[in-house]
């Protein structure tokens, strides 16, 4: 009997994440910093990022492993020739290898590395088809003590920690240059879903109000608790790290 697939593309979001901006921005704000000209972004979703990446004048290589997913992001880009899109699926090393031609510079991977069973290979797959000295900015899901159902039905394998996120890297041969924790109070509020009701699932409807309102006060909160909390806890955790 043949397993069953995992989720992919919008199958492993809340329906909120569609009409959030100001959350998705402040995630992408942490690593913009450290990109070149030419990023490779791992993981388009509604191609939010990718939007954000050219009105930063970059070029951007989109991939996804969700048809329907790139298939509206290139839809969205048609005429733009700065936007190239390409099925990329971190299992398969063949769809990692053919990107090489690209010479990205710097990669964008937000929320896409706990979907990877084999998240070493990954990255030194990733490493192994980027330019000399690339930079990449990553953000997972933090903390396995916070892993429930709305992780399961996402198709996570796990949540990390600075450490563990630190030791994947070095294991895939990549110096890390930072980790930090992310947003201390949505930990608490995934803490109270995901583990205190345990029912809540992504379409959960109060999880996704609540996801809705958070959109238009969280980040401002967390550009507060950050700078103090960022080497203790939080929702998510962050690092940049160098091709060695």
């Amino acid at each position: 009997m043949a397993e069953p697939s995992l989720p992919t593309g919008m199958q492993t979001m809340s329906p909120a994440m569609a009409e959030m901006r100001a959350y998705p921005r402040y995630l992408y704000d942490q690593v913009a910093g450290c990109f070149g000209d030419r990023v490779w972004e791992i993981g388009v979703g509604y191609g939010t990022y990718t939007t954000w990446l050219r009105e930063a004048n970059k070029s951007v290589l989109a991939t996804d492993i969700d048809a329907e997913c790139l298939n509206a992001v290139a839809k969205r880009f048609a005429g733009d020739d700065q936007v190239t899109t390409a099925i990329v699926d971190l299992t398969d090393e063949s769809t990692v290898k053919v990107q090489r031609k690209y010479l990205a510079d710097s990669i964008l991977c937000l929320n896409v590395l706990e979907h990877i069973q084999d998240d070493v290979q990954a990255l030194m797959w990733i490493r192994e088809n980027v330019a000399a000295n690339a930079v990449m900015g990553l953000i997972v899901p933090a903390h396995q003590a916070l892993f429930g159902r709305m992780d399961a039905e996402a198709g996570h394998f796990r949540r990390y920690t600075r450490k563990s996120l630190t030791s994947v890297f070095q294991q895939a041969g990549w110096q890390v240059d930072q980790t930090r924790y992310l947003n201390l109070l949505g930990a608490a509020g995934w803490w109270y879903h995901n583990r205190l009701r345990k029912d809540a699932g992504l379409n959960d409807r109060s999880v996704n109000h609540q996801m809705r309102g958070a959109d238009r006060w969280l980040p401002r909160i967390a550009s507060v608790t950050d700078p103090l909390t960022g080497w203790l806890a939080g929702l998510s955790v962050l690092a940049i790290a160098r091709v060695k």
